[in-house]
């Protein structure tokens, strides 16, 4: 009786240990499914997103107006790309000089670019000022939100605004929650630089096999937005509110935790890199490390550049946005954009992210990106 009682309550242990097994497994799978998504990769208001499709409207009507009257694309010239925000929205400014051959009138052009502008469907709007019958600007708004200086020029000094050997390095920003996507990225043949976020699943490993492919690595440093908490840049961010003591230990933390890198660059941190005091005491720490420092240029009002370059850091910030707009027409005009900023300044960065339609567009450019300029880790475009 002992035994048969026994086995039964061996068999009864072993159901009761199987059912809770399967309801684990359920929970787990459940779990999964309802998995939070990974957090923002920039400060991208929703608000923002038509804006920026209307802006690449916008470039794309001024390219085809140059090019029905034979102006082509190497002289049509982004001079510079500024960061703007205001209200929900955030943009870039583009300033941009056209040089046409003296045949044609600065003044009717201008009238053509207006037409071709407003007509699009958005809320346009175009005021032209004939500086002289050499120069006519035509400044471009949204809404009332400038987005774009158009600057028509006749065709006299080409030569000065081309480089002989330009620079351009593109960052990866965000890397550590897509393990895949990151491996194909180091594989390419263009020496990208990866930058990565620090205590996410997959941190310690894309910086390890980024080194293994000889791939410049940085720490993407989390910093305070202007909507903190809602738009949270994730763990070991730097707060405002830290005292330099806090600053300090959690800026240690996050440079631990992402072996071999060269640098460091801003996640988000609109309200941090406004702030001066806690800008020195961030590039005082890289000076010690020998550390480079890159602005992403998340907010117009940033100072980290200035107190970087004060600090005689090595410095420099981001020209172009490569990947806030999907769409294949838009990422090639963002790439087309850096290599006209680098060939008339002789050098310039882009920043991206880990998007699939961004490492397609990478694969297209491959070729073109290192004949048309040379493609180099951060570091060396610093140099």
């Amino acid at each position: 009786m002992y035994k048969k009682n026994g086995r039964h309550g061996i068999l009864l242990i072993s159901l009761i240990l199987i059912a809770l097994g399967i309801a684990l497994s359920i929970s787990y799978i459940y779990r999964l499914g309802k998995r939070s998504p990974l957090p923002p990769f920039e400060e991208f208001h929703s608000l923002s997103k038509q804006l920026y499709r209307d802006i690449h409207s916008v470039d794309m009507a001024i390219s085809h107006e140059f090019f029905k009257i034979g102006v082509p694309q190497e002289k049509i010239i982004f001079l510079s790309v500024t960061p703007m925000r205001e209200d929900s929205y955030s943009w870039e400014l583009s300033s941009i000089r056209a040089m046409v051959p003296d045949k044609y009138s600065l003044s009717r052009i201008g009238e053509e670019i207006k037409k071709a502008v407003e007509g699009l469907n958005a809320p346009m709007q175009v005021n032209i000022v004939d500086i002289s019958d050499k120069v006519t600007v035509c400044n471009i708004f949204w809404n009332g939100l400038h987005t774009h200086i158009l600057k028509i020029t006749l065709d006299d000094d080409h030569s000065k605004y081309t480089s002989s050997y330009p620079k351009i390095s593109i960052i990866i920003d965000d890397l550590g929650y897509k393990k895949m996507i990151a491996n194909e990225l180091i594989n390419l043949n263009t020496p990208l630089t990866l930058s990565i976020l620090p205590f996410t699943p997959y941190t310690r490993f894309i910086a390890q096999n980024a080194h293994k492919k000889d791939k410049e690595t940085m720490l993407h440093l989390p910093m305070e937005p202007i909507n903190y908490p809602s738009m949270n840049p994730g763990d070991g961010v730097l707060l405002e509110s830290m005292d330099e003591e806090a600053t300090l230990k959690v800026l240690e933390d996050d440079l631990n935790q992402i072996p071999f890198i060269s640098g460091v660059n801003n996640h988000m941190g609109s309200r941090l890199t406004k702030n001066e005091k806690k800008m020195e005491i961030v590039m005082k720490e890289l000076k010690k490390r020998s550390l480079y420092f890159i602005d992403s240029r998340t907010s117009s009002d940033t100072v980290a550049f200035k107190v970087a370059k004060e600090m005689a850091l090595d410095t420099a910030k981001r020209d172009v946005f490569l990947d806030n707009n999907l769409t294949e027409n838009s990422l090639k005009s963002q790439i087309e954009k850096l290599l006209t900023l680098a060939k008339h300044r002789g050098h310039a960065i882009g920043i991206a992210h880990p998007h699939n339609e961004t490492l397609e567009i990478l694969r297209a450019y491959e070729q073109k990106l290192n004949d048309g300029v040379r493609v180099v880790p951060v570091s060396d475009l610093l140099k």
